[in-house]
């Protein structure tokens, strides 16, 4: 087996991806408790978009110099194969929101008038937080990209504050209109979620993705920070703005415990970027082979689930048999 040629297939033919969309869709057909659930078939159709909107940032803002569908593949795989993901709608809301804001971010490097941007940047993490408040920590993390591509100044920093003022204005019409101050009390943002480190929470199966991602992620910096010399300014920039931004996000979802999956999703989007540039311009054997290793792991990940679901299945059939028994 030629395993470059393998990888090659997988990062240039579009069969693999398609194949992985059939699969990423059974799965859920098949594991999901409820199949005709609105949270399901809602969560996987955003996270579907979300594949298709990398594809699409990747090629327009060529944040990888190759044309690849890595991006697309590999979010599918890391979303795909955990049921916690399946109905999270609301965590994969964030992460398209998220996604969304990226674009206008990438759209502004180097142009001095960037008000607009920011402004919709603004508007989207201010609705995003009338469904959960914890994504306008992401509004600094916005700014500190606007500097790092030269286009923060006074007019676009003021832009980003007025979109957040407009919702609340508007609010606070609507709430004069109404006779009702509780209207725009209850619109407040509140920030009262615990933060803590629960190490028990997760699964050592989940412990041991998280670990394997990581292990990627620093060898992805690697290849980015230590021969990134062959990519344009732009490309460096942007990379190294993703791999700070995945640091900050991994220790939201450390730290805060209550809403872990929903930074999970949004993790998955700058992780995923950075992964698919390393596998996409890696041509050594080795590499060749890790990238199939990392696809094992993942299917893996998803057959100790589903071995896990057929022993509490069998554990409550025997239980509810021996119910039977004594009863009668």
């Amino acid at each position: 087996m030629d395993i470059k040629k393998l990888q090659k297939n997988f990062i240039t033919n579009r069969l693999p991806l398609i194949l992985a969309l059939v699969i990423f869709v059974i799965v859920r057909l098949v594991l999901a408790e409820n199949r005709l659930s609105w949270q399901l078939w809602t969560a996987t159709g955003m996270q579907i978009a979300i594949a298709a909107a990398l594809l699409s940032l990747t090629q327009i803002f060529l944040v990888i110099r190759q044309r690849t569908l890595l991006p697309a593949f590999l979010y599918l795989l890391f979303v795909g194969t955990n049921p916690n993901y399946f109905d999270d709608w609301l965590g994969s809301l964030m992460a398209l929101t998220i996604l969304l804001c990226f674009y206008s971010l990438f759209m502004i490097y180097q142009q001095s008038k960037s008000q607009l941007s920011a402004f919709n940047i603004s508007i989207l993490l201010t609705l995003g937080s009338f469904l959960w408040t914890p994504v306008l920590y992401f509004l600094p993390l916005f700014w500190i990209g606007m500097y790092l591509f030269k286009s923060l100044n006074l007019r676009s920093f003021f832009a980003s504050w007025m979109g957040f003022a407009l919702v609340y204005f508007l609010i606070f019409t609507w709430s004069i209109v109404k006779n009702d101050p509780t209207i725009f009390i209850a619109a407040l943002p509140t920030f009262d979620t615990q933060w803590n480190l629960d190490f028990e929470l997760f699964s050592l199966c989940e412990w041991v993705i998280t670990a394997y991602l990581t292990f990627l992620f620093i060898l992805a910096g690697g290849k980015i920070f230590m021969s990134g010399i062959s990519e344009k300014v732009r490309t460096i920039t942007i990379l190294s703005y993703l791999y700070f931004f995945a640091i900050v996000v991994f220790f939201f979802f450390l730290l805060q415990t209550t809403t872990n999956y929903g930074w999970q999703l949004i993790t998955y989007i700058p992780i995923t970027l950075l992964i698919a540039h390393y596998f996409t311009l890696s041509i050594r054997k080795w590499k060749s082979w890790l990238f199939v290793f990392t696809i094992l792991v993942f299917i893996a990940a998803l057959i100790d689930y589903y071995i896990s679901l057929l022993s509490v299945f069998q554990q409550n059939i025997d239980v509810d048999l021996i119910k039977n028994w004594f009863q009668n």
